[in-house]
């Protein structure tokens, strides 16, 4: 009786010259359709779709079942428009506004995060080393002992609780420390460099605090040819990889800043994980990655500061060999020739989950290299919060390149994918994702340039439950290759706005489902929806050619 009533009031209602027509949906929502700029309304073969061609080429369908009423009024609140042309821009605000996850400093030595947090750690013994232009100075306690060779300070301590004071100025020298148990540096304006290796190298495994006292500046830097490293007491080569390096924990807390430069080296590393709490933390200059781990690395904040970390690197901006990157607050900003933030399983251990986890913060990247992304996992890709935004210019870049799987439950991606090269192993792109997509809610907008490229490319299946979605892939066609807004095996739709744009076809899918929501697909060289659509609800406008 409803496709009846329907199929009557579209016939009388186009008879009226000049007539405004509206659809009025069961979510509160109307579309609002110009009878005289209507060419053409059909309806498909179960009298379930209806399709308004207009004068201008856009095709405006939707299901009966989900409508109250067509009419000559409206009766619902919200209006549901459409834009042909759509666009992708950064926001300036974004920068400041992103929400943050707050950490709780655990209470229980039990809980396996009890010693990441300096609030756990208390010294009861101070060391003191002071780089002045007659040589360094050490005032040290009983169980800690050093060694000075020129200006390079070596400190061997037994004792637990020690937390060392460093300060000084000089352009040739070091700190080397070895330790049994967990300790504490504090920076307190520090300019330390030394030209055949790392600035500060601490051999020992055990977790050590560094805090940056407040108000001043530190800065590190090693040389551009490290020297020979020396033996341990089995006589094997020391580690030596950066202008900060530690075999152990490094986790950073304070609210002073650090200032690094490598000029052969990673600049800050870790044969374990790294946490940053707060700090200002700039990498300035990196030979190899800004960061380099080879556990976890993560990014939050304390009550007290939030942390801002910024890296220009030559290769990756953060890499995390086998673990996890978290990011929850502060603001990250890297420029980087390799992977803006890079998660990989390097040993292949199937215990180990490579992933990156996003709940809060800004992060914000630029790459330059060919095949090199904003962020590349080899396993899953997880958005709770957060901002994330960012230009990967390289050939073959992606803005997000998961091997796993990608869930987004809140937070916003921008992002810009560019390219100039034409062989067709060297598309850049959007978000690319070798297993499944769900997304929750949130707002993605992504622009792809490079001919042949894709918005969304996902091999698995791909489903919108809500958020904001706006995909341009306005580059021309490239051999064989389309330029796709939107690629996957399975697309569902169950809600939210989908607004896709590209050269050629918009959507290619051996599946598509439309249950609710709103999809808009245009094509200026190609197909809308290159697919076979089952629209069981909301609303699809097309415009192609």
């Amino acid at each position: 009786m409803r496709k009846t009533i329907f199929t009557i009031a579209l016939l009388a209602t186009t008879a009226i010259e000049a007539q405004v027509l509206y659809v009025n949906n069961t979510n509160n929502t109307y579309q609002k359709i110009e009878t005289k700029k209507t060419k053409e309304i059909t309806f498909d073969e179960e009298k379930r779709v209806v399709t308004f061609e207009m004068l201008d080429g856009v095709k405006c369908m939707f299901n009966t079942e989900n409508a109250d009423e067509i009419s000559l009024k409206k009766n619902k609140t919200n209006e549901l428009t459409y834009n042909t042309a759509p666009t992708v821009s950064f926001n300036a605000n974004d920068k400041n506004s992103y929400k943050e996850v707050t950490a709780i400093v655990p209470e229980l030595e039990t809980d396996e995060e009890f010693g990441d947090f300096v609030e756990n750690f208390s010294a009861s013994r101070a060391v003191s080393i002071n780089y002045t232009a007659d040589g360094p100075t050490v005032k040290t306690v009983d169980g800690v002992t050093y060694n000075i060779d020129g200006n390079n300070v070596t400190i061997t301590s037994t004792k637990k609780k020690v937390a060392y004071t460093v300060q000084g100025k000089c352009n040739n020298g070091s700190l080397k420390i070895y330790s049994e148990n967990k300790f504490q540096i504090i920076l307190n304006g520090l300019e330390l460099t030394n030209p055949v290796g790392p600035a500060i190298n601490i051999q020992t495994g055990k977790t050590v605090y560094f805090t940056l006292y407040k108000e001043t500046t530190n800065s590190l830097c090693d040389g551009a040819t490290y020297g020979k490293p020396a033996l341990d007491e089995n006589d094997k080569e020391e580690d030596q990889k950066g202008t900060l390096f530690s075999e152990g924990q490094l986790i950073f807390d304070g609210t002073g800043t650090l200032n690094v430069k490598s000029l052969g080296g990673h600049g800050i590393c870790s044969d374990d994980y790294i946490r940053v709490h707060s700090g200002n933390i700039n990498i300035l200059q990196a030979a190899k990655d800004g960061f380099h781990t080879n556990d976890k690395f993560i990014v939050t904040r304390t009550e007290a500061a939030s942390p801002s970390i910024t890296v220009n690197a030559t290769a990756d901006g953060i890499d995390c060999g086998k673990g996890e990157v978290i990011i929850e607050a502060g603001k990250t900003i890297i420029t980087s020739g390799g992977e803006a933030i890079k998660v990989e399983n390097e040993e292949q251990d199937a215990t180990v989950k490579a992933k990156a986890t996003i709940r809060g913060g800004y992060i914000g990247f630029t790459t330059n290299g060919e095949k090199s992304s904003g962020i590349k996992t080899a396993d899953d890709f997880i958005l709770t919060d957060g901002i994330i935004e960012g230009t990967v210019n390289g050939d073959g870049s992606k803005i997000v390149n998961c091997d796993g799987n990608i869930v987004i439950n809140s937070g916003k991606i921008t992002g810009f994918a560019k390219g100039t090269s034409n062989a067709d192993d060297t598309l850049s792109g959007g978000i690319k994702c070798e297993g499944d997509i769900v997304i929750n809610e949130g707002n993605i907008a992504i622009e792809c340039t490079q001919n042949g490229s894709k918005g969304i490319n996902c091999n698995g299946s791909l489903n919108i439950n809500n958020g904001n979605i706006t995909i341009v892939a306005n580059g021309r066609s490239k051999n064989d290759l389309n330029s796709q807004a939107l690629e996957s095996n399975d697309l569902t739709i169950n809600g939210g706005k989908v607004v896709l744009s590209s050269y050629d076809n918009t959507i290619s899918a051996l599946k598509t489902t439309v249950n609710a929501g709103i999809l808009n697909a245009y094509s200026t060289n190609g197909i809308a929806l290159d697919c076979d659509i089952k629209h069981n609800g909301g609303w699809i406008v097309t415009k192609e050619k």
